[in-house]
């Protein structure tokens, strides 16, 4: 009996061991068609958990010339309590002209994680703008954008931005196109650009409005939409977002869309201007 509670004693004690398990990232960039080619030297992803960076992950170090680099879990072979974690990609000096790629989730119980690999791709900006407006309203807007000199702008009289926001499919488009254009007026900014980065601005911030005044005709008609003004002012952006809550909050009962809707504009009032490119417009956009 003595050996049996000593065996079940040590059994115990190893399933609250703390170990950890390695999740492998496979970083690439894409500069032209189906040309893609490993990312090194990148580095540092974050491992959150909800919104905030956890100690129970960590991925050190940067990306080797393969575009390879490892991350490790803390974990505990015997929990049966399932963790998800959120692996987010940096954006950084090295990663200039290039897309950030979307966060990405893993999920971990005891110390068996749910994927052992992750994929992230870098693409250059003026591919990925080329490639979602092809075949669109804005693809001659759009097909020189990168160069120096591009005189593009955000027009808030073109029919050409409605159109695309008629549809799910231009709606997804004009998502990742605000939040690419948003990425490259960053960038501008930290280049010390000031024109170019309020040309690059303008524009995803109008881009937003879009999607803004989309979803209030979408879900609450035309006569709710003509409080939201569709212009390149991060001003109007944020008093957009403000008259699109009060909209919401002020129905007698909330579907489930309506409190999604609502979470996402509570979330953008709150948002940084330097955090916008990166942040979720998916209800508004979709719902």
């Amino acid at each position: 009996m003595r050996e049996i509670l000593i065996g079940l004693m040590l059994a115990a004690a190893a399933s609250q061991a703390v170990a950890d398990v390695t999740l492998q990232l496979l970083v690439k960039h894409l500069a032209s068609p189906n040309a893609y080619r490993p990312f090194g030297d990148i580095g540092r992803f974050d491992i959150r958990d909800g919104n905030t960076s956890t100690s129970a992950g960590e991925c050190p170090g940067n990306t080797n010339s393969a575009g390879k680099l490892e991350c490790r879990f803390a974990c505990k072979p015997g929990d049966s309590v399932t963790k998800t974690f959120k692996v987010v990609p940096p954006r950084n000096e090295r990663t200039r002209l290039y897309t950030t790629p979307i966060t990405k989730t893993v999920s971990l119980q005891g110390c068996q994680l749910s994927v052992t690999q992750l994929e992230f791709v870098y693409v250059d900006f003026a591919m990925a703008l080329r490639d979602l407006t092809k075949g669109t309203p804005l693809a001659e807007q759009f097909a020189n954008a990168t160069n120096a000199g591009w005189e593009g702008n955000f027009n808030a009289s073109s029919e050409a931005w409605t159109a695309m926001s008629r549809t799910p499919d231009g709606r997804q488009k004009l998502d990742r196109i605000r939040s690419i254009t948003g990425e490259i007026a960053l960038d501008k900014v930290s280049a010390k650009d000031a024109p170019a980065a309020a040309k690059w601005d303008a524009v995803s911030v109008g881009i937003s409005n879009v999607l803004i005044k989309e979803s209030v005709v979408r879900n609450y008609g035309q006569e709710a939409a003509a409080a939201i003004a569709v212009t390149p002012k991060k001003a109007d952006f944020y008093k957009n977002l403000r008259v699109f809550g009060e909209q919401i909050e002020a129905k007698p009962s909330m579907t489930p869309g309506d409190a999604r809707r609502l979470d996402d504009v509570n979330k953008l009032i709150g948002t940084t201007s330097d955090k916008l490119p990166a942040a979720s417009f998916k209800s508004i956009a979709i719902d």
